[in-house]
């Protein structure tokens, strides 16, 4: 008996020493594998880690390799004047990055393969052929850049990592960092920004504005109080939030480093910062002067502008009577009338009805419009749809008024004021309008859901001697190409319209103006279905105003990060806004919603506050703003990087943009 006890406890002890031992080195092999995978892990991150260091420096190293491909060496001018770019231009930009980007990092101890990928054409291909990092390239997304026409580029850094360390398994992960290189001006690259750093210019911030995108500054004033003024002019100012920017805040300079803390920005999100050496400005003169020249040049009118232009407009009409003074009009053929036509003393020109002038209302009178006209001419489309297959010139004032279609197809020269006067019916100019003096354009046709069939078009380019404008009342008009203006650039709606703006101008145009540029009471949206945009660059200051004046968000509750609302009632102003000077705007009792970018070189003011507004006499508390829509808010459109602008400012060499980094 005592024997079998003693062998029952042997075989329990033995028993329980298996399941200890057991236990334990599971615990062990546990602690082990965890161990290990955490060892693992802490590779995984040190490797990714390293990698994205690497893309960075690349990046870095790019900028420099930049300058050594300037632009001017590779434009040329074919038989027609159109600028195309040199075949070898490809060619050098890939050498350039196949020897001095990818060569000097792709034998890093944890990359398995580095690559570019070229996705600018119609096709994907590797900048280094020799060692592709994935086998089939074929259906990546391409941007189907006209290569021959454009500068710009879109390439992908592909990096593969590995693991050197055998024992710790296989550790790989595939980055993929978007670049495009562009030869767009550099304020093209932000939602917003001032490049003058001297004291009082800069990005001022007064209140709560909002920016989906990056921001520049050289120097930045942050002020919680939005300033905005009365009916009478006097200024007032009302507390409210701080400003958001969803995005980095570029400088050249070290002077915001003091200005980021929590307590600056909207719910104490503050921007990280980071270094823009490549900012270039415009020469802004000399690009105007080009362009206008250019224009000139290619329609036969030796007039040139030079300086800031103040002899321009006597040049221009010099220019047309020099050109076509030869071929006239003999003044029997058109019999001349008393003053203009009374619908037009009515829109404000009775100062001019004393003059006499030559009425076109016939398509007989029409087709004998083929030389200079000497006096000033009105062509009135009354009961009558007309068009006109010659050059239109006229030593004089020209009036274009309609009722019913007005087409004109071929060039309009004119040594005096230019008016496009539209009441009803399509007004349409298929190429350039050339004027020594104003050009006014206005439209009084409801046209909203009849833009084929009512309203103005221009077609072609459209230089001015002296001052551009542009009158949508309760209307829509389309302009598609270069607008130069000596003078002043207008675009004014209708002041007496709905919240939400019903006068609208629709834009494919880069606009130049020699003075001061004036928005207000106006949408502006883009062409081909909002696809394309305005870029409007002006001499002097910039003046926006009475934007969708007391509209409101509908709903006005933020959803969340990057404060961009969804509300399709308030249209967004589809443009970038470029002064040399000043910009001032209120996006107090305007709504201010900008799919684009605002730039000022000297200084840039904007005062918002948030939420509803029905009064200016009756604005919401700080407290009560919070978690509502900023009244100015400007969401970057980085498309505009990736169209061919021919009338742009091009720069010395390609900029670069850097978008999203993905890591798989």
């Amino acid at each position: 008996m005592l024997k079998n006890e003693r062998g029952n406890t042997l075989i329990t002890v033995l028993l329980m020493s298996l399941i200890f031992t057991v236990l334990g080195m599971s615990i062990l092999a546990a602690s082990l594998g965890g161990a290990k995978r955490t060892e693992t892990r802490e590779s995984d991150i040190s490797i990714t880690y390293n990698s994205v260091k690497v893309i960075d420096q690349m990046t870095s190293e790019l900028a420099g390799i930049l300058p050594s491909l300037p632009l001017e060496d590779y434009r040329r001018k074919n038989i027609e004047g159109k600028l195309y770019v040199r075949s070898d231009f490809d060619i050098d930009l890939k050498n350039k990055l196949k020897d001095d980007l990818i060569a000097p990092y792709k034998t890093e101890d944890n990359i398995s393969c580095l690559n570019i990928i070229d996705l600018s054409g119609s096709s994907a291909s590797f900048i280094d052929s020799s060692a592709p990092c994935m086998d089939d390239i074929s259906n990546y997304d391409t941007f189907n850049i006209e290569l021959e026409n454009d500068f710009t580029r879109v390439l992908d850094i592909i990096i593969v990592t590995k693991n050197s360390v055998e024992t710790e398994g296989k550790i790989t992960r595939t980055l993929r960092k978007r670049i495009i290189l562009s030869p767009l001006p550099s304020f093209l690259k932000y939602a917003a920004g001032s490049f003058s750093d001297e004291n009082g210019s800069g990005l001022i911030l007064n209140g709560s504005a909002s920016f989906s995108g990056n921001v520049y500054a050289n120097r930045l004033t942050i002020n919680e109080d939005a300033e905005y003024e009365l009916r009478d002019g006097s200024k007032q100012k009302q507390d409210t939030n701080m400003s958001s920017i969803n995005g980095d805040l570029y400088s050249s300079t070290s002077n915001l480093l003091p200005l980021l803390e929590k307590e600056n920005f909207y719910k104490d999100h503050v921007p990280d910062l980071k270094h823009d050496s490549q900012f270039i400005n415009i020469d802004f003169d000399r690009t105007m002067n080009e362009q206008a020249n250019e224009l000139l040049s290619s329609n036969g009118i030796p007039a040139v502008r030079a300086g800031n232009g103040p002899t321009f407009s006597e040049e221009i009409k010099s220019g047309i009577l020099s050109s076509f003074a030869i071929n006239t009009l003999i003044e029997e053929q058109v019999k001349k009338q008393s003053g203009l036509p009374e619908i037009l003393q009515e829109i404000g020109n009775n100062n001019e009805s004393y003059f006499k002038s030559y009425l076109i209302n016939t398509p007989e009178d029409a087709s004998l419009l083929n030389g200079l006209i000497q006096g000033d001419v009105v062509i009135m489309a009354e009961d009558t749809s007309l068009e006109l297959n010659e050059k239109l010139i006229v030593d004089g004032d020209l009036y274009l008024v309609n009722f019913e279609n007005l087409t004109i197809y071929e060039d309009i020269f004119v040594t005096g004021r230019t008016h496009l006067v539209n009441f009803n019916g399509k007004l349409e100019v298929n190429e350039n309008i050339i004027s020594a003096n104003d050009i006014i354009i206005e439209s009084y046709a409801q046209n909203k859901d009849e833009l084929s069939s009512k309203g103005i078009k221009v077609n072609g380019d459209i230089l001015s001697g002296k001052n551009t404008a542009i009158n949508a009342l309760n209307t829509s008009i389309e302009m598609t190409g270069t607008i130069i203006s000596n003078g002043s650039f207008t675009i004014n709606g209708d002041e007496t319209g709905e919240p939400s703006e019903n006068d609208q101008v629709i834009f494919d145009s880069v606009v130049y103006a020699g003075k001061r540029a004036n928005i207000s009471n106006v949408n502006i949206l883009g062409s081909e279905n909002n696809t394309k945009q305005l870029v409007l660059m002006a001499k002097e200051d910039l003046l926006l105003t009475r934007i969708n004046e007391f509209g409101n968000f509908d709903p006005d509750d933020e959803a969340g990060m990057p404060y961009v609302p969804e509300d399709e009632t308030i249209k967004p102003l589809k443009g970038f806004f470029y002064t040399e000077k000043d910009a001032e705007l209120y996006g107090v009792g305007s709504l201010f919603y900008i799919n684009g970018g605002i730039f000022a070189k000297e200084k840039l003011i904007i005062n918002a506050i948030r939420g509803e507004v029905k009064s200016i006499e009756d604005l919401p508390s700080r407290s009560s703003q919070l978690d509502k829509y900023s009244r100015f808010i400007v969401n970057y459109d980085q498309n505009v990087l990736l169209q061919r602008i021919d009338t742009l400012p091009i720069v010395k060499h390609l900029q670069i943009f850097s978008d999203e980094l993905l890591i798989e």
